[in-house]
């Protein structure tokens, strides 16, 4: 079983060192509306991605910062329950977790599209179908 999720990141990833790479713990709250208690509630996922040193650690770094939209996919999860300030708090944890698409805040971290040329054109004609 393969799993993806897609969501904002509220705070800039936790980063720690892990041997020769650099660990980014990445926590993503996802709304939803629940129609059994009808009420808009939220999935909490959790994941840990590993970058080598050099230009993908620093490419984590300046991408996994707060604001940022982020895809994480892995090949399973795992449900961990922990206590918060108004009883027990439900969070998926994304194993074997990769980075796929980052949106980066304020600041891209998408190579820029190429300029493209300009060209006169009329969009008053009528469509063919």
């Amino acid at each position: 079983m393969s799993v993806s999720i897609t969501g904002k990141l509220n705070r800039a990833a936790n980063q720690f060192q892990a041997g020769d790479s650099t660990g980014f713990g990445v926590r993503l709250g996802v709304k939803f509306y629940n129609r059994e208690t009808k009420a808009q509630e939220y999935t909490n996922y959790e994941a840990v991605i590993f970058a080598r040193a050099g230009n993908q650690a620093e490419f984590y770094t300046g991408a996994l910062v707060e604001g940022s939209v982020i895809e994480i996919s892995g090949s399973g999860c795992q449900i961990k329950t922990f206590q918060g300030k108004n009883g027990p708090i439900n969070s998926i944890a994304i194993l074997d977790a990769k980075l796929g698409y980052v949106g980066a805040g304020s600041t891209p971290a998408q190579a820029p599209a190429p300029a493209q040329a300009t060209a006169d054109i009329s969009f008053d004609d009528e469509l063919p179908f």
